[in-house]
């Protein structure tokens, strides 16, 4: 069946461009998660403070300028496929940008948390109780902690801290550098690379070390964003199979994986379940 995702957006702030392509991967990943079939139009207006506080006002009877106001209904629009027109909804920069410093997480973060929450309420989500609250926020934090989108990670700074990371490689025998990092919600890029020994089997890859040395540093699995690495290769080697089920088992699935050539020329983008779609739980070991 064909379907259609219509995001009519219009920026009345002069914000920073590329947020239109955010707020389409929001909606697309929103209509899929909850199970949207069919052909969707939604409308986002990103408002000044006044103009925010006027609606509000009007709307709300609140005089202040809130993040985010809904305007929910439904209504076919037809065309060569039935459109249902969901109705708007309106985000405040300003506010957003307020709200992201104190909640101490990125600008476009926020934004997103804003724009899941005005499309939950589109389809009839609600908080007035404490039983809706429970059900609605529980549903949010899951949209937007699996959004195929990473906040976090700045790529020029990615590439500086594992080139950085590649010349502290201990390779007596192979001489085959390899660099990891692993990126944290609270900024940091922490280093492995690749430790080797006489004994082959206690060589430690640079994946691993990356993500040990987090653990150790008292990181967890939800702390941890991404993970980067680059190798000697002049093409893109990926991780092997035992960091491969490391990492599944210490970063969440869908955590970003960037993985570079040894002049980063070339690069693969992908995710811990990218590279590996089946790993091995403790679920499995369940006798």
């Amino acid at each position: 069946m064909d379907e259609k995702r219509i995001l009519d957006y219009l920026d009345k702030t002069g914000e920073k461009k590329g947020l239109e392509k955010l707020f389409r991967t929001v909606f697309g990943h929103v209509l899929s998660t909850l199970g949207k079939t069919g052909s969707f139009e939604v409308s986002l207006t990103l408002l000044s403070p006044e103009e925010q506080q006027l609606l509000n006002k009007e709307y709300r009877h609140i005089d202040r300028p809130t993040d985010v106001l809904t305007f929910a209904y439904e209504e076919t629009l037809q065309e060569a496929i039935p459109v249902t027109d969901l109705g708007s909804i309106t985000i405040c920069p300003e506010v957003a940008r307020r709200q992201a410093k104190e909640y101490h997480h990125p600008y476009e973060r926020e934004l997103s948390f804003l724009f899941i929450h005005g499309l939950l309420h589109i389809f009839g989500y609600d908080h007035q109780t404490e039983e809706e609250s429970k059900v609605m926020f529980s549903l949010q934090n899951a949209l937007l902690n699996t959004l195929p989108v990473d906040f976090y990670t700045n790529r020029r700074t990615l590439v500086k801290k594992l080139l950085e990371a590649q010349k502290k490689a201990i390779v007596p025998y192979s001489n085959f550098r390899v660099g990891a990092v692993v990126v944290t919600k609270d900024g940091k890029y922490i280093e492995g690379f690749n430790i080797e020994n006489s004994s082959y089997p206690a060589t430690c890859c640079a994946e691993r070390v990356a993500l040990y040395s987090a653990y150790a540093m008292g990181y967890r699995k939800e702390d941890i964003v991404a993970l980067g690495c680059i190798t000697d290769s002049r093409n893109v080697g990926t991780c092997c199979g035992v960091c491969r089920q490391v990492m599944s088992e210490l970063m969440p699935l869908t955590s970003p994986v960037y993985i570079y050539s040894r002049d980063c020329l070339k690069h693969m983008d992908t995710t811990v379940e990218g590279l590996l779609p089946h790993p091995f739980t403790k679920e499995d070991m369940n006798r």
